[in-house]
């Protein structure tokens, strides 16, 4: 994985963060910050520097609000390292926009009652086998 991608890949965790603590960090950021920055997270490509620059601004107010590290946009080793890696599944539900790495694994052999809703648009993820 070339450093580009690695950067990506960055935002894009970044970004599932947010999806799934959506509700909870518009409160602690508030209205005004919240609005000059999520339109750009939630519509421009996810290629280009608008979309990077809404998703930082949102990371910057997120860390000035008290959470440390923001979106996690800065990574950072401390004591005892990186941490390990998730255990693998053979399905989930994925973000149907590509806007974030977000991937809602199914627990158990059965599909869950419904498709979850992308937090970000309201449409329904896209399950992958």
């Amino acid at each position: 994985m070339g450093d580009g991608a690695m950067a990506r890949q960055v935002y894009e965790d970044a970004v599932e963060y947010l999806c799934r603590n959506m509700e909870d960090l518009r409160a602690l950021v508030g209205p005004g910050a919240w609005e000059a920055a999520f339109p750009a997270v939630r519509d421009a490509d996810p290629a280009s520097p608008e979309w990077r620059d809404g998703v930082r601004a949102l990371h910057d107010a997120v860390e000035a609000a008290g959470v440390p590290g923001g979106l996690g946009l800065d990574p950072t080793l401390g004591v005892g390292g990186w941490p390990g890696a998730p255990t693998p599944r053979s399905a989930g539900w994925v973000c149907p926009t590509r806007r974030c790495g977000r991937v809602d694994l199914r627990e158990g052999a059965p599909a869950p009652a419904g498709t979850p809703a992308c937090a970000l648009h309201g449409q329904p993820m896209r399950l992958v086998d």
